[in-house]
C-alpha cells in the first residue's frame, strides 16, 4: 500500500494537514483506556469540568514520559485534542499513521520549529483543543523544568483558554497514574511587548502546574522562576 495519502501526516504545512479520523479516534480512545487502566492503573481524572466543551483550549502539562501526550489527550475526553509529538515518532510507517490520524503533528526538537507553532496556532484559530508541554522535553528527575516562552505565545490570544494539567505516576512502571486539570491560567495584567507577556504567561503556567501536583501525589515544589532557551537543551 502506498504511503502517499499519509505522507503529509509526517510533514504537515498547516492545520489543514492535521487530522483526527473519527472511527480511529473512537477505537483509539478505547484502546488507550484499556492500556492506561490496566498497565498504568490510571485513576479517575480530576478537574475535567475545567475544560471548556467548545472553543479554543490550550492544555499545558508537565512532561516526564513519551506516554504523556496520549495520557493527557485520553484524560481530556470528550474533547478531541491535538498535540505536538517529537518528529522521530513519525519515522515509522505504522506509527506515523496511528498517531497522525489521532491528532498528533511533529515538532523538531532542539530548535524553534515555526511550522509546528503555525499549525498549533491554526488549530486554535478554528476553535480546537491543543496539548503542549511548556518544558519542551521530558524531566528525568520529575522536577519541573524551566518553560519556553514560545509555547506560551499560543495562549496569549483572548479567545484561547489556557488550562493547566498535572500528571503523576506515569513515570513508574505500573503507576498508578493520575491526571488533574486546573482552572484557567489567568492572563490579566500581562504587560509590555509580546515576548515579555509570553514569558510571564509561561511562568504562570508552570506555577499552576506546580500547585496541582500535590493533589495527585506529586511532590510540593517551587515552580521555575526563569525561562528556558535553546542553550538549555
Amino acid at each position: 500500500m502506498s504511503d502517499a495519502p499519509y505522507d503529509r501526516l509526517a510533514a504537515p504545512e498547516s492545520a489543514d494537514d492535521v487530522r483526527i479520523t473519527s472511527w480511529w479516534w473512537w477505537i483509539g480512545r478505547n484502546l488507550l483506556s484499556l492500556y492506561f487502566r490496566s498497565w498504568y492503573r490510571a485513576r479517575k481524572v480530576r478537574g475535567k469540568e475545567n475544560i471548556p466543551r467548545r472553543g479554543a483550549v490550550l492544555i499545558v502539562a508537565n512532561h516526564m514520559t513519551n506516554n504523556d501526550p496520549f495520557l493527557v489527550g485520553w484524560s481530556a475526553i470528550p474533547r478531541r485534542a491535538y498535540y505536538m509529538a517529537k518528529s522521530e515518532l513519525f519515522e515509522n510507517r505504522i506509527q506515523k499513521v496511528a498517531i497522525g490520524t489521532l491528532g498528533a503533528f511533529p515538532i523538531k526538537r532542539g530548535r524553534a520549529d515555526r511550522t509546528a507553532m503555525r499549525i498549533a496556532k491554526g488549530l486554535l484559530a478554528r476553535g480546537e483543543c491543543v496539548i503542549i508541554f511548556p518544558e519542551g522535553t521530558r524531566s528525568r528527575d520529575q522536577r519541573l523544568r524551566k518553560p519556553y516562552p514560545g509555547a506560551a505565545t499560543l495562549g496569549l490570544p483572548e479567545n484561547v483558554t489556557v488550562i493547566p494539567a498535572a500528571v503523576w505516576g506515569i513515570q513508574e512502571k505500573h503507576g498508578p497514574s493520575r491526571v488533574i486539570f486546573g482552572p484557567p491560567v489567568p492572563k490579566e495584567g500581562l504587560e509590555g511587548p509580546r515576548s515579555a507577556q509570553a514569558g510571564e504567561l509561561a511562568l504562570r503556567m508552570m506555577a499552576a502546574i506546580a500547585a496541582l501536583l500535590p493533589a495527585i501525589g506529586g511532590p510540593a515544589q517551587d515552580p521555575p522562576t526563569t525561562l528556558a532557551s535553546m542553550e538549555d537543551e
